[in-house]
């Protein structure tokens, strides 16, 4: 007949061998950081509890997401149209991710404008008013735009001069930390 012994628990290891784990909310944010980078994924995230809306609704939180996800960013749709029947968004994800054409879309302050599409780059939209011979930086979500006169030696009686194309371009190369030219 076989005795078995009882075995005892291994004795704990020193304190200094405890690996530290960082507070709680640090833990948090770097897995709240990993969800993925669909429209749908923080607001729906935000609903667990008031301590997740608390931490996905911070600013801070924004910047680093977008900065861990900026390698593999998500194309949400594209623009169509310009010249006389305004700016119209085309979405390209199904639902729930799916933002409604209606509102990124954009269409002529005043009838007859002529204006053009020129770019889009960091989520701010290049317009060319050839009407009024100004150029328009908009950004579709906040819907805020900022106008500047195209100047008169780059103009002729027929608008702006052969322009075809436009960019953005930022003083320190970082968007939305200087105003852009």
């Amino acid at each position: 007949m076989r005795r078995i012994r009882s075995s005892s628990p291994p004795p704990p290891p020193p304190a200094a061998a405890l690996a530290t784990l960082p507070d709680g909310d640090d833990i948090l944010v770097e897995i709240l950081l990993r969800l993925p980078p669909q429209p749908s994924s923080l607001p729906r995230a935000s609903l667990v509890c008031k301590r997740w809306l608390r931490l996905l609704s911070d600013p801070w939180f924004h910047r680093r997401f977008r900065a861990f996800h900026r390698r593999n960013p998500q194309l949400l749709g594209f623009f169509v149209g310009g010249i006389d029947d305004g700016l119209h968004f085309m979405p390209t994800v199904d639902p729930p991710d799916r933002i409604p054409s209606t509102r990124l879309s954009r269409t002529p302050q005043h009838r007859g404008e002529r204006c053009s599409f020129l770019c889009c780059r960091h989520c701010l939209a290049l317009l060319l008013n050839r009407t009024r011979l100004e150029v328009t930086v908009w950004d579709p979500v906040t819907r805020d735009q900022r106008r500047v006169a195209v100047p008169p030696e780059n103009s002729n009686s027929e608008g702006p001069k052969f322009v075809r194309h436009g960019a953005l371009l930022y003083e320190d190369g970082r968007c939305h930390s200087k105003p852009s030219r």
